[in-house]
C-alpha cells in the first residue's frame, strides 16, 4: 500500500482506519509494525467487497468474485498471500454467454489466472488484520481536535478514542447523507469523492441439489436478467460431501438499478434481502434450466440476496488535489497537514483488488 509505505517512515502514531477491506487491511497490516493501529468497521465482518457470506453449512462470495494480478507488484502481493494460505488460484471451466454465440469458453479467463480467498473470499483481510485491534459495527464519525483526531460511534455517541492519523478507505463516509469526516476541514477530499458515482448490484446466494452443470463461472454478455454465475463450491477449499451446490448469480446492472429503485419503499436490509429473493430466483431457476437443456431446474434448498448500494464505480477517477501516485499504478489521497489519508476505489482509475 503506497500510502501506508510513506506513513511507515514517520514517527509512532495512534492511526485510526476508517473500512476493512483490502486496502485498509493492508495498510493496517504495514502500519501496525510500527504503529498503533485501530480498525473501525461499519459491518460485521473485514472484506468490504471481499466478503463472504455464510449461513448454515453454506457459502457465498457474494461481492468480488475473484482478482487477477495486472501488474508486477500486485503478483508479489498474491504471492506472499499463497504462501501465507490466504488464497489459491481458482481452476475449472469458465465460460460466456450470449444471446447470439450461445454458451462457449472464455477467451479471457484462458489467458489469466484467477485468484480466490482460502476457504472464503474474506480470508485474505482477515489474516492481513490478525492482531490488530479491529472494532466491527463500528460506524464512527471523525472530528479534528487540535493536532488529534477524535472518533465517537456514530449511532450510540460512545467515544472511540483520539488518533494521531486518520485514514479512510470507504468511499461512503465521504458522501452527502453521511457526517463521518468534518467537511470544512477536509474539503480538498470530500467534493471530488462526492462526485464520484457508483452503479448499484444485486447479488442472489442459492443452494440447490445437484445441477450436473459443467462450468465453474459464467459470464453473461447481454442477458436481460444476469451478468455473471458462479458456482461457489468449485473454488478451492470449499468442496462439500452432501452433493449441494452453492450458486452466486449477479443482476444485471439494468436490472438492479431498476430494482432498487421500486425498492426504495423497503424499510430495512431485511425487506431488501426478502425482495430480491423474490424478484431474483424465479429467473435464476429459468436460467439453469435453460443452461441445462430445458431440464428442471434441482430443488433450491436455501435462498438470500445482498443489495450492493455502490459497487461498481463509473465515470473518471476524480481529480483529487495533492492525490499522489502509488507504486502499483492506483492514486491515492494524502494531506499530511491534517494528518489524513484516503485509499480504496474511488473510480475506474483504480483496478478492483489490484
Amino acid at each position: 500500500s503506497p500510502c501506508a509505505v510513506q506513513l511507515f517512515a514517520a514517527q509512532s502514531m495512534r492511526i485510526a482506519i476508517l473500512g476493512s477491506g483490502i486496502s485498509a487491511a493492508s495498510c493496517a497490516q504495514l502500519l501496525s509494525k510500527k504503529h498503533a493501529v485501530t480498525v473501525f468497521e461499519d459491518g460485521r465482518g473485514p472484506g468490504g467487497r471481499m466478503s463472504t457470506r455464510r449461513s448454515g453449512s453454506y457459502q457465498w462470495d457474494h461481492g468480488a468474485q475473484y482478482f487477477s494480478p495486472k501488474s508486477e507488484a500486485f503478483a508479489r502481493v498474491v504471492d506472499d498471500w499463497r504462501a501465507r494460505g490466504l488464497c489459491e488460484r481458482w481452476e475449472g471451466t469458465h465460460c460466456l454467454w450470449s444471446a447470439a454465440g450461445g454458451l462457449s469458453p472464455d477467451p479471457k479467463a484462458e489467458k489469466s489466472k484467477r485468484f480466490v480467498g482460502s476457504p472464503g473470499m474474506n480470508a485474505i483481510a482477515k489474516g492481513l488484520l490478525e492482531g490488530i485491534e479491529t472494532r466491527f459495527e463500528t460506524r464512527a464519525l471523525a472530528r479534528r481536535s487540535g493536532n488529534s483526531w477524535v472518533l465517537q460511534h456514530g449511532k450510540t455517541g460512545e467515544p472511540l478514542g483520539s488518533f494521531d492519523f486518520l485514514i479512510c478507505s470507504d468511499k461512503c463516509s465521504a458522501q452527502h447523507h453521511r457526517n463521518d469526516l468534518e467537511k470544512e476541514l477536509l474539503r480538498g477530499y470530500l467534493e471530488p469523492a462526492q462526485a464520484v458515482r457508483s452503479a448499484p448490484s444485486l447479488a442472489l446466494m442459492v443452494a440447490t441439489q445437484k445441477t450436473h452443470l459443467g462450468f465453474a463461472s459464467l459470464l453473461l454478455e447481454d442477458h436481460p436478467e444476469f451478468s455473471w454465475l458462479a458456482r461457489d463450491d468449485s473454488k478451492p477449499s470449499r468442496l462439500r460431501s452432501d452433493g449441494a451446490e452453492c450458486w452466486v448469480a449477479h443482476a444485471s446492472p439494468a436490472l438492479a438499478k431498476r430494482l432498487i429503485g421500486s425498492y426504495k419503499s423497503s424499510k430495512g436490509p431485511r425487506n431488501f434481502r426478502e425482495a430480491i429473493v423474490r424478484d431474483l430466483l424465479p429467473p435464476f431457476e429459468a436460467l439453469l434450466s435453460t443452461l441445462n437443456g430445458g431440464v428442471a431446474s434441482p430443488k433450491i434448498l436455501l435462498a438470500e440476496g445482498h443489495r450492493w448500494g455502490a459497487a461498481i464505480p463509473t465515470g473518471s477517477f476524480p481529480d483529487f488535489p495533492g492525490a499522489a501516485e502509488g507504486a502499483g499504478g492506483g492514486p491515492f489521497y494524502l494531506d499530511t497537514a491534517n494528518a489524513f489519508a484516503a485509499c480504496g476505489i474511488f473510480g475506474p482509475g483504480g483496478r478492483g483488488v489490484d
